[in-house]
């Protein structure tokens, strides 16, 4: 008897968000959120989370480390909309309010493998001189009204924004099935170790 083919593929990420450089910054959390296509489903795992509240290492690279686990299992039958990881990063200005410190968005990547990611943070600039001062007497710098934002092309091109510092993040992709469905994920032209920066 034919087996029958699959309905969909499968793609697995686990890992962690290990940490954080940010310069000037002294202690931070961190807010995730996975976004994806209409066609892609959620099997297992979070889509959405919170780190604690880490205070900046005292060795000389200044990490704010965090070592959030990661564990998510998606399934599709197209790779439109392939999942990304849309993080916000959140700490205490010289007031000790909380501000924004900085946004980043990544793909998770499509071969399978060991990877770790540099995503590059970004946080949105007041379009005036008398804004950024006005924000900063009031606690309340300029910052996205959806945090899904940096995840999102339309709109980007006009944002003015400034960089923020990195978040390196640890992942082991597995995927299944794709190849019924007509993509080839190299795999198996590679080695099962890879390790991509992010520029």
């Amino acid at each position: 008897m034919a087996e029958a083919l699959p309905s969909s593929f499968t793609v697995m990420a686990t890992g962690q968000i290990e940490a954080a450089e940010i310069p000037g910054c002294d202690n931070a959390y961190l807010k995730f959120q996975m976004t994806a296509g209409e066609d892609w489903q959620l099997l297992d795992g979070l889509e959405e989370g919170i780190t604690q509240a880490a205070r900046v290492s005292q060795g000389p690279e200044k990490l704010l480390v965090w070592n959030y686990p990661l564990d998510l299992t998606y399934k599709t039958t197209n790779a439109y909309g392939w999942p990304q990881l849309v993080v916000s990063v959140y700490g205490l200005d010289s007031f000790g309010r909380d501000v924004i410190k900085g946004y980043g968005c990544i793909h998770l990547p499509t071969c399978a493998g060991r990877y770790t990611l540099k995503l590059r943070l970004f946080k949105p600039r007041s379009a005036s001189g008398v804004q950024s001062f006005l924000a900063w007497m009031s606690g309340m710098p300029a910052e996205f009204s959806d945090p899904r934002f940096p995840s999102y092309g339309e709109g980007r091109e006009v944002t003015r924004v400034e960089s923020a510092g990195a978040v390196l993040v640890q992942l082991n992709v597995l995927t299944k099935d794709m190849d019924v469905f007509g993509y080839t994920d190299g795999s198996s032209h590679k080695s099962a170790h890879n390790v991509i920066r992010q520029l």
